[in-house]
């Protein structure tokens, strides 16, 4: 039986990107911002958090590092 890495290989977007970062259920994102999976859901999502959903039903999944900074432009006045 094969190993698994220790670690996933971080995907690069390209040079003046940064990585994705880990994988984050709306829980864990809630907690990183500090407010509820609900708010996370109904208010940040319109507003362009940015996430992939698993399936057409599925599970949001977002990226931590995306996630930051989306947070860190919102501050800024700016939208990605």
């Amino acid at each position: 039986m094969a190993e698994l890495p220790e670690r996933v290989p971080e995907v690069v977007m390209n040079e003046k990107e940064l990585i994705l970062g880990e994988p984050m259920g709306i829980r864990a994102v809630a907690m990183l911002i500090g407010c509820s999976p609900w708010s996370v859901r109904q208010s940040l999502l319109p507003q362009g958090l940015p996430h992939w959903r698993s399936g057409p039903s599925g599970k949001l999944i977002f990226y931590r590092d995306q996630v930051v900074r989306w947070l860190i432009a919102q501050q800024q006045g700016r939208r990605k």
